[in-house]
C-alpha cells in the first residue's frame, strides 16, 4: 500500500478518529503526568495501527486483485 494513494488516505484518517476517541478515554481513566499518558497511550495506540495495517493488507487489498 502506497503511503499516499486514496486507500491509504481513507484508512489512517479512520485509524486517528479511532485513536483519538481511545486516546481520549485513556486519559480519562488515569492521572499521571503528560509523559507517562503519552507513554501508556502510545503503547497501546501503535500497536493497533500496526495490526490494523498488516490485517488491511492481507484480508482486504488481498480481496481486491
Amino acid at each position: 500500500m502506497k503511503l499516499f494513494s486514496k486507500n491509504s488516505i481513507i484508512f489512517y484518517s479512520l485509524m486517528g478518529l479511532i485513536s483519538l476517541f481511545i486516546a481520549r478515554y485513556i486519559r480519562s481513566l488515569i492521572d499521571y503526568s503528560i509523559g507517562v499518558e503519552i507513554l501508556i497511550c502510545s503503547i497501546i495506540i501503535l500497536p493497533m495501527y500496526y495490526f490494523a495495517r498488516k490485517a488491511l493488507v492481507k484480508y482486504f487489498l488481498k480481496q481486491a486483485d
